[in-house]
Formats: structure tokens, C-alpha cells, sequence
């Protein structure tokens, strides 16, 4: 049952630009990958500047906010989102709130944006160039994620450059510029970040097919089919969960007794994800599911890995 409306003159408000940047993605998307780079790149020992540990970790929630505010401002403009095809605020709070004027949101994604790449500008100054090219790549998705109907969200490998980008490459471009090296084994331990940001759009677009195929997209959900979907999503989940152990095994044995209890205790909710029927009616539930899952891998993968390097940097001193 939808929820009646609650916003009665049509305006933007605090509270509903915070819903519309979505923090819990912001969390997963970016967050999350940041901070795992900074955890990788204390195995180096190297001499880490905490003010450039707070502005790589910064730039990238800045850029995903900037998705967010964007693709909702042109889903509501174009009509994507609408009162009558939403099931609730959390879904599209512009649409449930009917709002007559949703510039100010995509004002303020442009701002985000902006202020990602001038803090860009330090992050260049300090560690040179090899970042530049990272963030250009991450800002040329943030501008081409959104903004019409040949953008990345209406074509099948939108989950894909969503998971590589977010989950892969803000992990690489955190560790460069700490570091000041280029490791691409960074990228291979970031699989499972990359994976549950994949999954998390695979499961959101299932649950849309009907919706995104009214407005012409052709998500990598709608191209195979809600049953297919099923099948990759399971794949998805056992990939993710080997390609973690897997890293943790290679790298960072210490951590894995994390690992473990953590597959264990929430296994069932594990199995949830690509058993849920992921229906535009069920979307609150299956993409809750998909957050409590994704975010115990947010947690849980980066503190083994800063488990491991801690342990054994306290082996070295002994």
C-alpha cells in the first residue's frame, strides 16, 4: 500500500534533498570503497597525510551524492518517476512530493561536482598526476550516468560501469594517491566491493523492469528478463562471497576468521537476495535485503584486511 503524501506545498526542503542524495548509497558506493583504500594503503608504511586521507574520502561521496541528486532531478523531469508509479518517498521523494520547482536539485548535484574536483586540484597538487586520471574517469561516469535518454543508466552495462567505477576505481584512486604508486592488484582485492555495488543496481532495476521499460531504458535487468536475473543474481552472490575469501586467504589470512563468522551468521539473509521476486511491490523489502547484505561486506571485508596489516606490522615489531 502506497504511502499518502506528505509534502503539501511542493518545495524543497532539507530533509528531502538528504533523502534524494541517498546516504545509505553514498555509504556503500562510495564511503565504504574509499575507506577500504585507505586501509590497503597502510600496508606500505607508508607516511599517510591525514588531511589527504579526508579529502579522498570525501571526493568520492561528493560524486556519488552528485549521481544521485542528478538521476533523480532527470527521472522526475522526464517523467520517469511519477506519484502514480512510486511506492513511497524513499522511492523518489521529487515525485511523492510533487515538487514544482526540482532545479535546486540538480544545482546542487552540479555543486557537488564541482567541489569533488576542486578538491581534485589538492589531491593532483600533492600526489601528481596518476589520480588526475582516476577522477577524470569517475567524473566522465557521473556526467554520463545521467542526463538523457542515450546516458549509462538506459543501457545494460549500467550496473556494471556503476560496480567497476564505485567499487574498483575509487578504491585504486584512494590508494595512488596515498601512496603515490599505482598497485593493480588493488583492483583485484576490490572485486567484492565491486560486486555488491553490480548487485545492489541489478536488484533496484529488477525490481523497475515495468517502470524503466515505459520510459525506454534498457537495463542489463530488462535486456535478460526478471527469470534470468534470478539466475545472476545467485551467481553474483557466490562470486562475490569466493572472491572475498578468496583475497582474504591470498592476503590477509589473519582477517578471514571475520569472513566466516560473517558468512555464517547471515547466510539466510545472503540467500534472500537472489531468491527474493524482486517486483516493483517488493522493492522496499528485496532492496532492503540487498542493503543489510551489502553492508556487513562494506564493514566486515575492509576491517579484516585492516586486521591482517595490523597483526602483522605488531609480528614485525616483536
Amino acid at each position: 500500500m502506497k504511502e499518502e503524501r506528505q509534502g503539501k506545498d511542493g518545495k524543497i526542503n532539507f530533509s528531502m534533498l538528504v533523502n534524494i542524495s541517498t546516504p545509505g548509497a553514498i555509504f556503500l558506493s562510495a564511503l565504504a570503497p574509499a575507506v577500504f583504500g585507505v586501509f590497503l594503503s597502510i600496508e606500505p608504511w607508508v607516511s599517510i597525510s591525514i588531511p589527504m586521507v579526508i579529502v579522498v574520502i570525501l571526493i568520492p561521496c561528493l560524486f556519488n551524492a552528485s549521481i544521485n541528486l542528478i538521476n533523480d532531478y532527470f527521472d522526475y523531469i522526464q517523467g520517469n518517476d511519477t506519484h502514480d508509479n512510486i511506492f513511497g518517498e524513499v522511492d523518489s521523494p521529487l515525485a511523492f512530493n510533487q515538487v514544482k520547482n526540482p532545479k535546486p536539485v540538480l544545482w546542487i548535484g552540479l555543486l557537488c561536482l564541482v567541489l569533488g574536483g576542486i578538491l581534485g586540484i589538492y589531491v593532483v597538487h600533492e600526489a601528481g598526476y596518476t589520480p588526475l586520471i582516476i577522477g577524470v574517469i569517475g567524473a566522465i561516469s557521473v556526467l554520463t550516468y545521467s542526463g538523457g535518454k542515450f546516458s549509462v543508466s538506459y543501457l545494460p552495462i549500467g550496473e556494471i560501469v556503476a560496480g567497476f567505477v564505485m567499487g574498483g576505481l575509487i578504491t585504486l584512486g584512494v590508494y595512488t594517491s596515498l601512496t603515490g604508486s599505482i598497485d593493480w592488484t588493488v583492483l583485484i582485492k576490490s572485486i567484492p566491493m565491486m560486486l555488491i555495488v553490480s548487485q545492489f543496481m541489478l536488484v533496484n532495476n529488477t525490481c523497475d523492469i515495468e517502470r524503466d521499460t515505459q520510459v525506454g531504458r534498457r537495463t542489463l535487468s530488462i535486456v535478460l528478463g526478471r527469470e534470468r536475473c534470478h539466475i545472476v543474481a545467485a551467481i553474483f552472490t557466490y562470486l562475490w562471497i569466493f572472491s572475498m575469501l578468496f583475497s582474504s586467504i591470498v592476503w590477509y589470512r589473519f582477517g578471514c576468521p571475520i569472513l566466516v563468522a560473517m558468512i555464517i551468521i547471515l547466510r539466510k539473509r545472503f540467500a534472500t537476495i537472489y531468491k527474493g521476486p524482486r517486483l516493483s511491490s517488493t522493492k522496499i523489502q528485496d532492496v532492503w535485503n540487498m542493503v543489510v547484505a551489502a553492508t556487513a561486506v562494506a564493514i566486515c571485508y575492509p576491517l579484516s584486511v585492516l586486521i591482517h596489516i595490523l597483526i602483522i606490522k605488531l609480528l614485525s615489531v616483536q
